[in-house]
């Protein structure tokens, strides 16, 4: 009998607080309308990933978000990894349609598919770690190479990352808004910052 390798699950601790800042600042049905659709937005990816015969190793949730790790990325090819890697936001967005759709006769569908839409279209941006900065690299390492791929991902991912701190810093200054997207940036942009080697990774310390 063949044993199933079950994926190593690591949690941040900050996890549990952001979550809770979420509510207090916003409200406990948005907070249940974005944990779904990153439910699903995850889901998509795994279902995705095993049509093509793929396996997670290890998933990785952080105030960021969840991240999954593929066991054998050399098992896959690049337009395998590219369709695994858009059906996280295509669900998004087909649910926020759908649900959009739902609203007129159920307006409280309306915020459930604000989320959807919102979480789909942000993972497209291309910035790693997101679902849009893999599926550049991705692209570019199929027309090219995997060295140009790195040059030119992490480039675009920089310059993503601060125009979305700048952005969010904006928002929060001039009106008031959330601080969720300027920490989200921040976050971005740090990843960005040690792909691109403008700051010390821990472990090279």
């Amino acid at each position: 009998m063949s044993v199933i390798e079950r994926p190593r699950l690591t949690v941040s601790p900050l996890t549990a607080a952001v979550l809770a800042l979420f509510v207090v600042l916003s409200s406990p049905v948005l907070l249940a309308a974005l944990l779904a659709a990153a439910a699903l937005h995850e889901g998509a990816h795994w279902a995705a990933l095993r049509c093509f015969g793929g396996r997670i190793s290890r998933v990785r949730i952080s105030p960021f978000g969840a991240e999954m790790e593929i066991a054998d990325t050399m098992s896959l090819s690049y337009g395998a990894e590219m369709a695994v890697t858009l059906a996280g936001p295509a669900v998004n967005l087909l649910l926020a349609g759908l649900l959009g759709v739902l609203g007129r006769r159920w307006p409280e569908a309306y915020v459930y598919a604000g989320t959807q839409l919102v979480l789909g279209a942000f993972n497209l941006l291309p910035a790693r770690p997101l679902d849009g900065g893999r599926f550049l690299w991705l692209l570019v390492a199929r027309l090219t190479e995997p060295y140009t791929a790195d040059r030119v991902s992490g480039t675009v991912s920089l310059a993503v990352c601060t125009a979305l701190t700048v952005l969010g810093a904006m928002l929060v200054s001039r009106r008031g808004g959330s601080p969720f997207l300027l920490v989200g940036a921040l976050g971005l942009l740090a990843a960005a910052m040690r792909e691109k080697g403008l700051v010390k990774r821990a472990a090279a310390r």
